[in-house]
């Protein structure tokens, strides 16, 4: 299958699936709205599950990739060279709720739709949230954050913005998520920087000059 139909693809069927959810999903509607043919469709992926699974791997890399790039980003009011670690997390942050912001049906799809498929699918999303989590922990080791911590906070920190964001995604306001940047950005500093250091932060991700 050629690479564009199968972004193509892959995006029409975690749209439909945040849409409708997986029992009212029909294969017909997926591949018209992709223009595929049931003959490619069965022949790159065979059935309607194994195209969500490889669409949910495509979506989480791709968020995954986002991250990473607004994590390297400089800019934002710093000297030359790399961001300090509290713009490296801000960075990262802002990129990932811009693309979910972006395809609401997506990000319903990413949280609420193909988690609830099943424990594999479940930990799939479980995982995906941790990456967040480990990359957390290995930006603020390098920034020289790092002390007396517990061995759990990164993915406490992680989860306390997943829950804002999972609030946001159910509530219909995906598109407004990254305004919500600031008071997320706060729930991952505050762990480490603490409650005046992580204000100061959001402080700085409102009124970005």
């Amino acid at each position: 299958m050629d690479p564009a139909v199968r972004e193509r693809l892959l995006e029409a069927v975690l749209s439909e699936l945040g849409r409708k959810g997986r029992e009212a999903m029909v294969l017909a509607q997926v591949l018209r709205t992709a223009e595929v043919a049931e003959k490619d469709f069965a022949e790159e992926y065979g059935d309607l599950d194994t195209c969500l699974d490889a669409a949910y791997v495509r979506l989480t890399a791709r968020l995954d990739d986002a991250m990473r790039v607004g994590c390297s980003a400089d800019g934002k009011g710093l000297a030359q060279g790399e961001p300090q670690w509290p713009q490296q997390v801000r960075g990262g942050l802002e990129a990932v709720l811009s693309e979910l912001a972006e395809k609401p049906a997506l990000a319903r799809a990413l949280t609420r739709g193909y988690p609830s498929l099943g424990p594999t699918q479940q930990a799939r999303y479980l995982a995906f949230i941790e990456g967040f989590a480990a990359e957390l922990r290995a930006r603020r080791q390098r920034g020289g954050i790092d002390g007396e911590l517990p061995a759990n906070v990164d993915s406490l920190a992680v989860g306390a913005a997943e829950a804002i964001v999972f609030e946001e995604i159910s509530s219909a306001r995906t598109e407004s998520l990254p305004k919500m940047a600031p008071p997320i950005l706060f729930s991952l500093l505050v762990p480490f920087l603490g409650p005046g250091g992580a204000i100061t932060e959001m402080e700085k991700a409102q009124d970005p000059r």
